[in-house]
């Protein structure tokens, strides 16, 4: 909210007064965690230094203006022919910098504050999405509600939409995070509702993933609980089949075993009263 309300305040100074114009570049920019990242103020016809030059970052989450120790603000401007160059450098970046960096100078009682840099910081640059599914495991008599979940990535880098046997639909699409600790990460949710009709004649109900320039999809849809149960059935007598199979070979196994066994000892006795006739 606190944030809200100077972001309000200063642009609404910036109109009543047009004679400074603050710009800042790079608007978005993406990083691996430990690298290090140069934000430029652009500020156009201002009569103080790059010390009356502030930044602060908005974070993603919790939407509160904070500042970084690890921001080295330059209070050397770098003048131009037009423009007037402040600059801050973040090193070591860590993936909670990532959000928001606003430049904001003062002149005149008044604070312009400029059009924000995105900085995405991530772990590694081969990060890709991972989808998961959610599904009603049956309609609520009009609908059935599908949920598709997108994590490692961040959710401004996606597109994420549906399709329902064929036909596209965009569903609603949020980011949100995973809880409310400083190590959150953010994911992408979206929601499409499917008429019961179709969900529950098994129609198939692909999420798809557009990310920088790649498509990953996955599908779900409603099992048929009478098929499954039939399959089921089927794979329960399989069973019992191999089991008894099983049984009988074992059977027979054990009954060879102990007819030669049997047929060993009596070849034996044969041989020993042989020998106790001779011997008399």
């Amino acid at each position: 909210m606190r944030a809200c309300l100077f972001l309000l305040w200063s642009t609404l100074s910036a109109t009543w007064t047009n004679q400074i114009i603050v710009t800042q570049t790079p608007g978005m920019v993406k990083m691996i965690a430990g690298g290090t990242v140069t934000l430029k103020c652009h500020v156009d016809q201002i009569l103080a230094f790059c010390h009356s030059v502030s930044w602060m970052k908005v974070d993603p989450r919790t939407g509160t203006m904070s500042t970084r120790t690890n921001v080295k603000i330059n209070t050397t401007s770098e003048v131009g022919k037009r423009d007037r160059v402040c600059s801050a450098t973040i090193t070591n970046a860590l993936v909670s910098d990532s959000g928001m960096y606003y430049c904001s100078a003062v002149h005149s009682k008044a604070v312009h504050t400029g059009n924000g840099s995105n900085l995405i910081v991530t772990e590694s640059s081969t990060e890709s999405p991972n989808i998961k599914m959610v599904s009603s495991s049956d309609s609520d008599g009009s609908s059935a509600a599908l949920l598709c979940l997108v994590s490692g990535v961040v959710p401004s880098q996606v597109h994420v939409f549906w399709l329902i046997d064929g036909r596209e639909d965009s569903g609603l699409t949020e980011s949100t995070w995973t809880d409310n600790s400083d190590s959150a990460t953010e994911f992408t949710r979206n929601q499409i509702l499917v008429q019961a009709e179709e969900w529950d004649r098994g129609v198939q109900c692909t999420c798809v993933v557009e990310f920088e320039g790649n498509s990953i999809n996955k599908t779900v849809q409603r099992i048929d609980l009478g098929v499954l149960c039939y399959v089921t059935v089927w794979i329960y007598r399989l069973l019992g089949i191999t089991a008894w199979l099983l049984l009988l070979i074992m059977a027979t196994t054990v009954a060879a075993c102990r007819g030669k066994n049997r047929g060993v000892q009596r070849n034996g006795t044969s041989k020993n009263r042989g020998r106790r006739h001779n011997s008399s």
